[in-house]
């Protein structure tokens, strides 16, 4: 199973960070970068491996909500 944690504020030096299976970890400079490119690892590993990956995002309420790499919730 694979999470890929999306906070609500960016890094201070990095911007946010998004973890990589085996690749260490990517850089953006916006949420909706790091975003968009965590559905599209999430979904990856999803198909191609067959394993269940999600998206665990953080609220600006600082709650974190999962879900799927479809964006749907998960309950």
């Amino acid at each position: 199973m694979e999470i890929f944690y999306i906070p609500f504020k960016p890094d201070t030096k990095h911007g946010w960070k998004v973890p990589v299976p085996e690749d260490g970890e990517k850089q953006f400079v916006s949420r909706t970068d790091a975003l968009a490119f965590a559905r599209k690892v999430a979904k990856q590993a999803a198909t191609e491996q067959s394993e269940s990956s999600y998206l665990c995002v953080e609220g600006g309420d600082k709650k974190w909500r999962l879900f799927t790499p479809d964006f749907k919730p998960v309950d």
